[in-house]
């Protein structure tokens, strides 16, 4: 008997230590999300993961952001709630395994292109070879937005951002079409060729993070409606 109570009151004690934690994973993005070189993670994401816990646990102080980048696998990280674009719901296989809630960052969608470039506007692109990544918000923004130039734009498709970078920075394409966090980051990997790039002032669509909630946790997704959430900020 002495040894099951001791049995119940460890299992007690390791779920109040879970329980303590409110975990939020949050999708690695410039300007809303991203680690600093000692790995501590830095953005509006944090003060929106501890305004959550507060209004769902009300334990704002039990908040811990869980970074996510992309190409890291599928399924959903051990998390409360999340922070994901479509991108990263589709790469994780996850429509169905969430809820989803309002927009929580504005990241938008741009062409970037070599500084010596004619190109000043998105209508630019028409008849041009244009890098894209298959499946990203920036093909959706492409066909839905651009397909309708005379000529239209030439895609030229990737499944792996480094073979689009590489492609890019060796003219391959004439452009590359994506978010601002991800344009943001090509620009500063300029390649053998160093590569000077610019991101035109017109943007095409816009790729929001969304707050989402597992669909099989009824607790939360009851509460979605009466949330009070900050502003949705936008990339930089």
């Amino acid at each position: 008997m002495r040894l099951a109570a001791a049995v119940f009151a460890g299992v007690m004690a390791c779920n109040s230590a879970a329980q303590a934690e409110f975990r939020c994973a949050a999708e690695a993005r410039a300007g809303f999300a991203e680690a600093d070189a000692a790995g501590a993670v830095h953005g509006p994401a944090v003060a929106l993961c501890r305004a959550l816990a507060d209004q769902l646990v009300g334990k704002e102080d039990a908040a811990r952001l869980i970074l996510i980048e992309p190409d890291t696998g599928t399924g959903m990280p051990p998390a409360d709630v999340a922070f994901f674009s479509a991108d990263l719901v589709t790469e994780r296989k996850l429509t169905a395994a969430l809820v989803f809630g309002p927009a929580v960052f504005h990241d938008k969608i741009g062409i970037l292109v070599p500084q010596a470039s004619p190109i000043s506007r998105p209508r630019d692109v028409a008849g041009r070879i244009v890098c894209v990544m298959t499946g990203s918000s920036g093909q959706a923004a492409l066909e839905d937005h651009l397909a309708g130039l005379s000529p239209p734009p030439i895609r030229l498709a990737f499944r792996e951002t480094v073979e689009m970078l590489d492609a890019y920075n060796v003219g391959r394409c004439e452009a590359a079409i994506g978010t601002a966090t991800e344009l943001a980051l090509m620009r500063r990997m300029t390649g053998i060729n160093n590569l000077r790039s610019r991101v035109l002032a017109d943007s095409v669509a816009d790729a929001p993070i969304l707050l989402a909630l597992p669909a099989q946790d009824a607790r939360m997704v009851a509460k979605l409606p009466t949330l009070s959430l900050p502003a949705a900020a936008s990339a930089p």
